[in-house]
């Protein structure tokens, strides 16, 4: 029987996984790619941060098709009809981490709707999994809490446990977070010794599990896919994106202070993933329906880019064109549905040599594959297709990320942006694969072909041909 096993070492780089691989830190690993099978780096989605970043793998949709544009999002429309209404805000951060599958698209089957023996470890979108099968259902809560506050291997060596335990059972599909490179990256850094020890723990469970496929003679049938959802970099500074509005004049809505929706002289809305991008959404004319456009915020982002943590600032004009802005100049960027219209005004606001005029998305990852901003183009037209995203969206610079309140512990490493740090990861298969340009997107397609099984549902990836 054919087997899919996708292990997701939540948070790790890809120049950081490479490195180890070659100090020997992971003979596991190393020896997986030597003996038949890959290493490459696959653009993950923007916003790079876990949940949003998880979709392509379990939907094969981008986030903004999705209709999930962040971590935290904020509905205006719903909001203008009923602030009290479950729809108008999210964070997945906490208590309503529980409604990811209802937020779902219910026309988008899930991974786990199209492969009934399934199972889950330590993954909040479950969608069409029976509650037996999703392994961690009553301890994720726990373990989480305790690897955000205090990282350690502690909650990957139960992923593991309960992992191996899988390989027993008749799952033909089997999706296991690894969550010790994030959670340790956040509290102590992306290069720190506890951040190098998971990365050393995990390679010995994969180990484990390699092994123990092998022992039951399964391991030529599995599929068997290790990679990430986003990269970090280490944060020396926090700029508070709400404290920067509120001292601005704004009265600013944002989480965890979720009961100031009801001021009726609120304006502005801060919803910050990962913490190094944030959707802003600002109310025009005492009405939230209303969509801010680049003429009625000019004055607010040349405020924000003369911040050094601002990076990108993204926000649509008149003519529904999504304006781009940096310090290094400003485009023009529009979705013609096979690809992109990109103009360049002065200065190209990514820094990119010779990218202009009409591109396909292939043409979009193929040219910016290797530079600071891998498929930029895609991944802003993708999530602004989002009915949820912000008026302005913006990237933060590498070494700072956007929000400082109420960030327990501190963090000192941040994802979620545009840069490669963030949207670049390893992608691991125990079998050759023969595309070199990929994106997060293109693994569910993959998965289900390797499963003989058919998707119900216009998707965003490409099937990847394995060997």
């Amino acid at each position: 029987m054919k087997k899919v096993i996708f292990l997701l070492l939540d948070g790790a780089r890809r120049d950081s996984l490479e490195r180890h691989l070659v100090n020997g830190l992971m003979p596991n690993t190393k020896n997986l790619i030597d003996e038949g099978g890959s290493l490459s780096s696959a653009i993950s989605v923007f916003p790079s941060t876990t949940g949003p970043a998880y979709l392509p793998f379990i939907t094969g949709l981008f986030p903004g098709n999705a209709n999930m544009p962040g971590i935290r999002w904020f509905d205006k429309v719903e909001f203008s009809r009923n602030r009290n209404s479950l729809s108008s805000h999210r964070s997945y951060v906490g208590v309503e981490g529980l409604l990811f599958n209802r937020d779902l698209k219910k026309s988008q089957a899930t991974i786990f709707e199209i492969v009934k023996d399934s199972r889950s470890i330590f993954n909040e979108i479950t969608r069409g999994l029976p509650n037996s099968s999703d392994l961690t259902r009553v301890s994720k809560i726990y373990h989480k809490m305790k690897s955000h506050f205090s990282g350690s291997q502690v909650i990957d060596n139960v992923a593991s446990d309960k992992m191996l335990q899988s390989i027993n059972s008749d799952a033909q599909f089997v999706f296991c977070c690894f969550l010790g490179v994030d959670s340790n990256s956040h509290i102590s850094g992306c290069d720190s010794q506890p951040v190098i020890d998971s990365y050393a723990n995990f390679d010995y469970q994969l180990g484990l599990i390699i092994k123990k496929l092998k022992d039951l003679n399964q391991f030529n049938d599995t599929l068997l896919i290790v990679t990430s959802d986003h990269g970090h970099s280490n944060t020396h500074s926090h700029l508070d994106l709400v404290g920067l509005l509120s001292d601005s004049g704004y009265k600013v809505f944002s989480y965890p202070l979720v009961h100031k929706k009801y001021l009726n002289d609120l304006d502005a809305s801060v919803m910050v993933s990962g913490n190094s991008m944030s959707h802003i959404y600002l109310r025009k004319d005492k009405d939230w329906s209303k969509s801010f456009t680049f003429k009625d915020s000019e004055n607010l982002i040349e405020k924000l880019l003369t911040y050094e943590a601002i990076d990108i600032v993204m926000t649509r004009n008149e003519k529904s064109q999504i304006v781009v802005n940096s310090k290094k100049g400003i485009a023009l960027l529009e979705d013609k549905e096979t690809g992109v219209l990109y103009t360049p005004l002065l200065n190209d606001p990514f820094g990119y040599e010779g990218i202009k005029d009409f591109l396909s998305y292939e043409e979009v990852l193929e040219q910016t594959f290797d530079t600071s901003y891998p498929d930029a183009l895609t991944q802003i037209v993708q999530i602004f297709k989002s009915t949820r995203c912000g008026d302005i969206v913006v990237s933060a610079q590498t070494g700072f990320d956007l929000r400082s309140n109420f960030e327990f512990p501190e963090h000192k490493s941040s994802h979620g942006s545009l840069k490669s740090d963030h949207m670049n990861v390893p992608l691991i298969f125990n079998k050759r694969v023969v595309e070199s340009k990929i994106r997060t997107v293109d693994l569910f397609p993959t998965m289900l072909d390797f499963l003989d099984l058919e998707c119900p549902n216009k998707i965003d990836g490409i099937k990847l041909e394995v060997n």
